[in-house]
């Protein structure tokens, strides 16, 4: 019988985590973005649950399907999603859209970096588009979005790194 209950429980947790990828995907196909959001790269993070690196689309729905809020700008214009990683709140995501000029910018905090293992640093700063080819031209809209979050989950950021709509990775002394 305790077989049968593990097993139940881990076939929902799988369940639920596919259904819940499948339905943040849906929600981004209904924005109508020219691109995905997603830059098509595997980086370790700490948030995926086998301790393995993880593709970025794999990895980001995690933060912002399970526990998350939705605000929509008084005009409509632009929608900002932000969660975190359930039974761990230490990793959370923001996800920034315009919804006019069909953009969008993604922020992960976490702590870990490159392997499993490597030593733990909070509040890391992971910004990433496939929109922006450099931060300098993030918007103003995007900047005060994301100053209220890390204010509303405490964090005070110890690294940055932006990945840019060319697939580079650069390390940003501050943002």
């Amino acid at each position: 019988m305790k077989k049968i209950i593990i097993i139940l429980f881990f076939s929902f947790f799988f369940f639920s985590n596919a259904f819940s990828n499948e339905k943040f995907s849906n929600w981004i196909n209904s924005l109508g973005l020219e691109k995905s959001i997603f830059q098509d790269n595997i980086f370790y993070m700490g948030i995926g649950y086998d301790g393995e690196p993880s593709y970025l689309k794999d990895t980001f729905p995690v933060l912002v399907s399970f526990i998350y809020d939705e605000v929509y700008s008084d005009d409509k214009r632009y929608v900002v999603r932000v969660g975190c990683k359930p039974r761990d709140c230490g990793n959370n995501g923001m996800l920034w859209v315009d919804l006019k000029e069909k953009v969008a910018i993604g922020v992960i905090d976490h702590s870990f970096w490159e392997k499993w293992g490597s030593e733990m640093i909070k509040d890391q700063i992971f910004i990433f588009s496939n929109f922006y080819e450099s931060h300098l031209d993030f918007p103003d809209e995007f900047i005060a979005s994301y100053s209220k979050w890390l204010k509303e989950i405490e964090v005070t950021p110890s690294k940055y790194r932006f990945l840019n709509s060319k697939n580079e990775l650069i390390e940003l002394d501050n943002f």
